[in-house]
């Protein structure tokens, strides 16, 4: 079963090849848009689960964390961009908000209070994060472009 990034970079391949003839729909763009999107978060928190520090050296694990959580702030707060919705549009979207802002709140909680007890704890709680709050953000992000 392909990932959702592989699945991604499928869909970004084949809207290239229909930009580059010409035949990509304008009613494709925004699809276009939130397909490059999605693959950016996603190329992003991989790379921050594979950059994450093996060590217990706090000063460096705070700095890493601070990086990781300033990008998923970001991801709370950018691209709220869509068709305009009736009002069940627009409770989805606020449903799928407040859940992902729980998400992010309930995993910066558990990191307020981080201290490694060996050098891949950091790791392994970073890997955890990330993989907990992709599924929130997708399906909020699914009120707004569904793919």
């Amino acid at each position: 079963m392909a990932t959702a990034l592989e699945k991604y970079y499928g869909m970004k391949e084949s809207m290239n090849a229909a930009i580059a003839q010409g035949k990509l729909p304008v009613e494709h763009l925004l699809a276009h848009q939130e397909v490059l999107y999605r693959i950016n978060v996603l190329e992003t928190c991989m790379n921050f689960c594979k950059t994450a520090p093996v060590t217990p050296d706090m000063r460096v694990l705070t700095y890493h964390y601070q990086l990781t959580d300033a990008f998923i702030q970001c991801m709370l707060l950018e691209r709220r961009l869509g068709p305009a919705g009736d009002e069940g549009v627009k409770t989805k979207r606020d449903t799928a908000f407040a859940n992902m802002q729980n998400v992010v709140a309930s995993c910066r909680k558990k990191f307020s209070s981080f201290a490694p007890n060996n050098p891949d704890a950091y790791r392994n709680a970073l890997g955890g994060m990330i993989n907990t709050i992709l599924p929130a953000w997708m399906a909020y992000r699914n009120t707004y472009v569904n793919l």
